[in-house]
């Protein structure tokens, strides 16, 4: 069996110094001072980063991370706007997924509209939140990138729903999305950390692009070019590329539209 090995050859990333871990709250619905009502984030590049959450849309629309008005009370408090999802973090989502996975793959790393922020260790994540349809319900999941922690499910007809969910572990970053649109109106976590340092693995990963051993996964159908250790161009494609007629060596695949590289081992 061929082993794939990754690591960095061009590092993009954020970085802001690590300081004690803290209470975050994300108020959506009522402080239009962080969270202004927009049209939503763009389309990249991601992630955007607000108070220590990290909010990354998808290149083919502006709307994740619309901010409007929609009045809510949920669990005795009352709410202005409401931030909206506008779709699922993975592809091939679906109502009725009681977890992220399509087809036998796990999406516990999301590939778009998620939201995401580091812990240094145990965390209790509280959300408030709104199915994006009135007459589906649809489920919230957290995952720390390895495993689901927790889901908050939204149900159908339009009543707010309110949850908590606890991460038990070591240091890691969190992320939250949803199986289809949901709209937020609060987010909180404790033992929340600033951003840490991006990997271009880690920043590929969240646009969909991810290499195993037998392909390079090109979820979102980026433009993809991979090059040999020499810079002989071997492959390009916006599908997957499949590695198994490759010779073993050293090979970079490079996204064209943002320039960043990484490189692997065959």
């Amino acid at each position: 069996m061929k082993k794939t090995l990754l690591s960095v050859v061009f590092a993009t990333c954020f970085f802001t110094l690590s300081v004690a871990g803290d209470l975050k709250v994300w108020d959506f619905g009522n402080d239009a001072t962080t969270f202004p009502v927009s049209t939503g984030v763009g389309t990249g590049p991601f992630p955007v980063t607000v108070n220590w959450l990290e909010i990354t849309g998808i290149s083919t629309n502006v709307n994740m991370g619309a901010v409007n008005a929609s009045a809510k009370t949920i669990n005795g408090v009352a709410y202005v706007n409401r931030f909206q999802l506008n779709g699922a973090g993975y592809p091939g989502a679906a109502v009725g997924q009681t977890s992220p996975s399509v087809g036998g793959v796990d999406y516990f790393i999301p590939t778009q509209r998620f939201l995401s922020f580091n812990v240094d260790g145990n965390s209790q994540i509280k959300i408030a939140a709104v199915t994006g349809s009135n007459s589906a319900e649809r489920i919230l999941f957290v995952t720390d990138g390895t495993k689901l922690v927790g889901s908050l499910v939204c149900i159908s007809g339009g009543e707010g729903v309110e949850g908590v969910i606890n991460y038990t572990g070591s240091a890691t970053k969190l992320y939250i999305y949803g199986n289809q649109a949901c709209n937020l109106y609060y987010l909180s976590a404790t033992n929340v950390i600033a951003p840490v340092v991006a990997s271009v693995k880690e920043i590929f990963a969240s646009k969909g692009i991810v290499i195993s051993n037998s392909e390079i996964r090109n979820s979102n159908k980026a433009a993809l070019e991979v090059y040999s250790v020499t810079g002989k161009r071997v492959a390009s494609s916006k599908e997957n590329i499949s590695l198994n007629g490759f010779s073993k060596g050293i090979y970079i695949v490079r996204e064209v539209a943002s320039g960043q590289s990484l490189k692997f081992t065959i």
